[in-house]
């Protein structure tokens, strides 16, 4: 309504002006004879001022129509007769229209002046920020009441001068406001150059001496440049937070030095979106995560030494992708909406070593995507170690009951068995000599009974036997009388010997013999021993119509005795216990064969006294077996031992005949024991050898350097460095300097798995301890070809 009345009011101004300026045309027409146009002049001009160009064209199409009607020949008519008449009619509607675009332009930047001027002193007035106009020399001419309550002072003091803004200056500012502001020691100031100085801090000492902090941006008036306008900002509220914000972060700082867990903060290069499948997620990780802030007690945790070293490395570098464990980890964080509450981590330190970390952390998402994560851990390495001992130990001790309570199994299943085995014979006997005794039997029956005595007890007598050479075996006493052996003869013997027992379930037991076998020095009816054991053990455990294979061939330096059947096989679980004293793949009282499980055991000990190995293979339960015995073949003979002869026909003479050739054999021995070197060098030079002996491992190194021995015999349990240890440093030589020697453990200890533990780390041979004399040069000449 208020914009209508406004345009009817321009409108009409334009009416009236030139209503009057044509009455006093009118009336003053004889004075204005040569200017007529010149009231119609200031009409347009008064209505374009007030109303705008509308106005203005309204005012100058008017007036051409009165000049045109009034004053112009033919008069009281519109029409325009003389060319003269025109051309000033038209000259003057074009300066009109001139003159009103002049004052439309005028009245529209007096307007936007008006406005603009309206607009500063609502925003001066409005106390938001702090305004004055000052002057060069100091001087406030203008202030809002902003910035007088800024600096304390009221109006009364602006008027009466006693607001300063130099004077206002702290020192230590003076030297910033010189350069922003010109001053009578600075006049090339930034606001004389560029008419304007950037915002920039300082303070201003307010009317109670205290300070108040600023931010102050200025600007030369542009019609007065004596006079500047400076807006200013009161700091305090920002300083404040600032300072408190310092002190959180101080206090932040302290707490992470001081603190005696690791704090950490990883961020995400590319966010991403908690939708995303856990693979993908957990793909993520290790492609965009760093660590991005830790304390130094983490950084350490790592193995650096500061936190600025650790700062930066990706997720991979301490959380290992390839560790099942770790990617639990990591999806047990994404379930559980990326807040972990004591979670256990292994993660890898600088050295590469293990470390495992108890941890809380919690992801922070915005907009929807993680973009980082906190984290404070602490370590728990020692506790995981003691934990693992723990278990381990729990584990050994479980074993090791596990083994006393199989061993104890055994040794009942033992008695158990060795009295079924005792008790079985001997109620033969018993009954048989009973009926003997009535005398009514007749003759056939009579020498069967005398037949089935016999039988039962030459079984009795083979079962005391074992017993013994189990005994002797344990005791270390069984010993060897070496002759020259033809294996062959000794082989067919064997055959003949279990030849009934297989006809009886009709085995036929085939022999390939290779002539070039020849003749090897060993204790005959020991190795008679052995093949009858591995025959006996075949045709026991072959069904009837089986086959039983025999061979003997030659195989570079050794002889080789393989013994294969058709039979029930062996477990692959029981394969490795097949030559261990008392133990029988079925111990049952339902078992199919009888026999103490003492065979194989000793096969195996007469087997390595004659310096060879035994071996057993099978496919499988029902594939039957292979045992395979080598033997070397240069074998020695020793003196014939007094306490164990088999045959009274071969004499000392005879014996030593074939003692082994030892002549010039350097053989280096390593014992602790005086008495042990001084036995072992008196025996071994009888034989001829060259003998040096040493103390400690370290002693025969150097004794090995400079005696180039042939043969090593070593004792094991040693003080300082064992003769595992030694062998193991031998073994690491190069050949020239004997890394490739013949090496013998000469040991008290005779348990299968010191056996084991010897030859594993190098020796040939293990002998235990107490040997024979004949039995050591033996072992000797074996390892290294003498006969």
């Amino acid at each position: 309504m208020k914009g209508t009345r406004f345009l009817l009011a321009r409108y009409a101004v334009a009416l009236l002006a030139v209503g009057s300026g044509l009455l006093l045309t009118l009336l003053l027409q004889p004075l204005l004879e040569p200017t007529i146009f010149l009231l119609f002049f200031a009409a347009v001009a008064v209505s374009a001022c007030y109303g705008g160009m509308e106005a203005g064209l309204l005012a100058t199409a008017l007036s051409t129509l009165a000049v045109s009607y009034f004053f112009l020949e033919p008069v009281f008519s519109l029409f325009v007769a003389s060319l003269d008449s025109m051309v000033r009619l038209g000259l003057f509607v074009l300066v009109t229209i001139f003159i009103s675009l002049l004052n439309s332009e005028l009245r529209t930047a007096k307007q936007y002046l008006q406005v603009s001027e309206a607009r500063f002193r609502r925003l001066v007035d409005s106390n938001i920020i702090g305004v004055i106009v000052v002057k060069m020399d100091g001087a406030i001419a203008e202030a809002n009441d902003a910035f007088l309550g800024m600096v304390g002072y009221s109006q009364q003091d602006l008027l009466a001068g006693r607001v300063r803004w130099r004077d206002m200056i702290p020192p230590e500012y003076i030297e910033a406001n010189d350069r922003a502001i010109p001053s009578v020691s600075f006049a090339n100031a930034e606001l004389t150059t560029k008419g304007v100085c950037q915002p920039f801090e300082s303070e201003y000492i307010r009317k109670d001496h205290t300070h108040v902090p600023i931010l102050l941006s200025s600007a030369l008036l542009e019609n007065n440049p004596d006079y500047i306008i400076s807006f200013v900002l009161d700091l305090s509220e920002r300083k404040r937070l600032e300072l408190a914000l310092c002190k959180s972060e101080e206090r932040y700082r302290t707490f992470l030095e001081q603190s005696s867990e690791g704090i950490w903060c990883i961020e995400l290069e590319v966010p991403i979106s908690p939708e995303c499948p856990e693979d993908e997620q957990i793909q993520h990780f290790y492609q965009y995560v760093y660590l991005a802030e830790c304390n130094n007690v983490m950084a350490q945790m790592y193995g650096y030494s500061g936190a600025e070293e650790m700062i930066g490395a990706r997720l991979e570098d301490f959380l290992v992708s390839s560790d099942p464990d770790n990617i639990a980890y990591l999806r047990s964080f994404i379930r559980s909406n990326y807040r972990l509450i004591d979670a256990e981590s292994h993660k890898i330190d600088q050295q590469g070593n293990s470390k495992y970390f108890l941890n809380n952390l919690v992801g922070i998402v915005e907009k929807g995507l993680l973009v980082r994560a906190w984290g404070t851990q602490r370590d728990i390495t020692e506790r995981k170690q003691a934990e693992q001992q723990c278990k381990q130990l729990l584990e050994r001790e479980q074993i090791a009951r596990a083994e006393a309570e199989a061993a104890n199994r055994i040794k009942d299943e033992f008695l158990a068995t060795l009295s079924h085995e005792l008790r079985t014979p001997l109620n033969t006997i018993m009954g048989w000599t009973q009926l003997l005794r009535n005398r009514n039997l007749d003759q056939t029956t009579t020498g069967r009974a005398l037949e089935t005595i016999e039988r039962n007890t030459k079984s009795l007598t083979q079962l005391i036997e074992d017993i013994l050479d189990v005994s002797r075996i344990i005791r270390g006493t069984l010993h060897l009388n070496i002759h020259q052996v033809k294996l062959v003869p000794l082989v067919e013997a064997a055959i003949n010997t279990v030849r009934p027992a297989a006809q009886g379930k009709e085995i036929s037991i085939k022999s390939r013999f290779n002539p070039e076998v020849g003749v090897i020095m060993g204790d005959a009816n020991r190795l008679q021993q052995v093949v009858w054991n591995l025959l006996s053990n075949a045709v026991k455990f072959t069904p009837k119509g089986g086959r039983v294979d025999v061979q003997l061939q030659r195989i570079q330096s050794y002889v080789q005795i393989r013994v294969s059947d058709t039979g029930e096989g062996i477990a692959a679980e029981f394969l490795s216990h097949v030559f261990e004293r008392f133990r029988q793949a079925d111990s049952s009282k339902t078992r199919s064969h009888g026999g103490l499980g003492l065979g194989l055991a000793i096969v195996r000990h007469l087997v390595e006294l004659h310096g060879g190995t035994v071996s057993a293979e099978s496919p499988g339960i029902g594939q039957g077996a292979t045992f395979i015995v080598n033997l070397p073949m240069k074998a020695v003979d020793v003196e014939t031992n007094t306490a164990e002869e088999l045959s009274s026909s071969v004499d000392a003479q005879e014996a030593n005949n074939y003692l082994p050739n030892l002549d010039d054999l350097r053989v280096l021995i390593v014992d602790d024991e005086a008495d042990g070197r001084h036995l072992l060098t008196t025996i071994l030079r009888q034989y001829g050898t060259q003998v040096i002996a040493a103390a400690s491992a370290s002693e025969a190194l150097l004794a090995l350097q400079e005696f180039k021995p042939h043969v090593l015999v070593s004792d094991i349990d040693m003080p300082q460095e064992d003769g595992y240890t030694l062998i193991r440093q031998v073994r690491a030589l190069p050949t020239d300097q004997g890394g490739r020697i013949p090496a013998v453990a000469l040991t008290a200890d005779a348990r299968a798995e010191d056996r084991t533990q010897a030859l594993l780390a190098g020796f040939q041979l293990h002998v235990p301890k107490p040997v024979n004399a004949g039995e050591l040069a033996a072992v000797i000449a074996n390892l290294t070809g003498r006969t």
